[in-house]
C-alpha cells in the first residue's frame, strides 16, 4: 500500500480541525465563567438581606470567608489554562521548511531564495513527504498541547463550580 501526499494533507487537517475545536472549548469555559460572574453579581445586587455583609463577629463569618479562597483559586487555575491553550509555547521547529509560516517569516530574506526551496521540496517526493510528516508531528503536538491546558481547565472550572455551590449553600445556611 502506496501512501499518498493527500494522507498526509488529510492528517494535517485533521489535526488543524482538532487544535481548533480545543480553542473553541476554551472559548466556550471563558463564556461559563462570564455566566458565573453575572450570577454572583446579580445575586449580589438582588440581596436584600445583605447576606453578603461580613463582620467577622462570629465564627461561622469565618467559615464562609476561607469558603472562598477554592473558588478563587480554581478559577485562577481556570483561566491561567485558557490563556495557555490560546497561547501555548512549542518547541523550536527540527527542521527549517517552507511549508511552515513561521519558518518561511524567519528564515527567507526573500521571495527567490523561498520560491528556489519551495520548488526544489515541492519536485523531490522524498522531501516533501517528510516535510510533510513533519508538519503532522508538529500539529499533532499543538494540538496535544492546546487539548492538555483545555482539559485542565474543565477540570478546574467544574472544581470552582462545585466550590461555588457550596460557598452559596454556606452563606445562606450559616
Amino acid at each position: 500500500m502506496k501512501t499518498s501526499l493527500r494522507d498526509y494533507w488529510e492528517v494535517i487537517n485533521y489535526n488543524y480541525e482538532q487544535i481548533r475545536f480545543a480553542e473553541i472549548k476554551s472559548s466556550v469555559i471563558i463564556s461559563v465563567f462570564s455566566l458565573v460572574f453575572t450570577f454572583a453579581y446579580t445575586i449580589d445586587i438582588l440581596d436584600e438581606e445583605n447576606v453578603y455583609v461580613f463582620e467577622l463577629n462570629k465564627p461561622t463569618d469565618y467559615i464562609i470567608l476561607f469558603s472562598i479562597f477554592p473558588v478563587i483559586y480554581f478559577t485562577f487555575i481556570s483561566f491561567v489554562s485558557c490563556v495557555k491553550c490560546f497561547l501555548p509555547r512549542f518547541k523550536k521547529s527540527a527542521i527549517n521548511s517552507p511549508l511552515f509560516f513561521g519558518d518561511v517569516a524567519m528564515g527567507y530574506q526573500d521571495f527567490e531564495t523561498y520560491n528556489k526551496d519551495l520548488n526544489s521540496l515541492l519536485t523531490d517526493d522524498e522531501q516533501y513527504k517528510k516535510h510533510l510528516a513533519h508538519m503532522v508531528y508538529a500539529t499533532a503536538n499543538i494540538a496535544f498541547t492546546k487539548f492538555k491546558h483545555v482539559n485542565a481547565a474543565i477540570r478546574s472550572l467544574i472544581k470552582t463550580i462545585i466550590c461555588f455551590t457550596i460557598f452559596l449553600i454556606l452563606l445562606y445556611l450559616l
